[in-house]
């Protein structure tokens, strides 16, 4: 399988320089762009609005004092607070998904590296699916080169890479080819930190992004 470099957006995430997939949900980011909303990344705001269905009334009698205080503060086009008749209506959703994220250097992840970049990948496995980029670089006959990888050291980074669930890729001409593709992305569950996650790739790619 070839996943082409056009796909792949780069972004910061969670501290890391990596390449993303995204998709992009076409009808809320046209009615962002109509009120004028772009990215929201409140991790509080996300957090009360997470727990309010979409589009639908809640009774701000049901509302703690906080969620209440939190809801004030939200940017136009996030969430309407109808106070004469005493309800709230999430009109926020999210922009866009982050589907894959490559943990990838310059030319590939040199063998000495492969370790530290699988536990990095790794961490993304709440978020979306997650992979490395590695070099393969031609050993000399006769020299030790540190940057060189044999077929043990090729086994054993993929042994890690299924283990934790990450895929890997070489750098090929037409573009990333997979040795192991990575484990589909299954969350157990979604939360407000999910949310942020997304909303942070999407503050990166700007309103336009598409």
């Amino acid at each position: 399988m070839l996943l082409t470099e056009q796909a792949l957006v780069g972004l910061r995430l969670r501290g890391q320089q990596v390449q993303a997939t995204i998709t992009a949900f076409t009808d809320e980011v046209r009615r962002r762009s109509a009120v004028g909303l772009g990215a929201v990344d409140s991790r509080g705001l996300l957090t009360v609005l997470h727990d309010l269905p979409a589009d639908l009334p809640v009774p701000l009698s049901s509302l703690d004092a906080h969620a209440l205080r939190t809801l004030r503060t939200a940017p136009p086009g996030a969430v309407d607070l109808v106070e004469g008749q005493g309800i709230a209506v999430r009109r926020l959703v999210p922009a866009a998904r982050v589907e894959l994220v490559l943990v990838h250097g310059p030319r590939g992840i040199a063998p000495r590296e492969w370790d530290s970049a699988v536990r990095d990948a790794s961490q993304f496995a709440p978020f979306c699916a997650r992979g490395v980029v590695v070099s393969h670089p031609v050993p000399i006959p006769g020299q030790h080169n540190p940057e060189s990888a044999d077929a043990s050291d090729t086994d054993l980074l993929l042994l890690k890479a299924r283990f934790y669930g990450v895929g890997v890729a070489t750098q090929e001409a037409a573009g990333l080819r997979w040795l192991l593709e990575p484990a589909p992305y299954c969350p157990r569950r979604h939360s407000a930190a999910q949310w942020l996650f997304h909303e942070q790739a999407w503050r990166q790619l700007g309103r336009d992004w598409s």
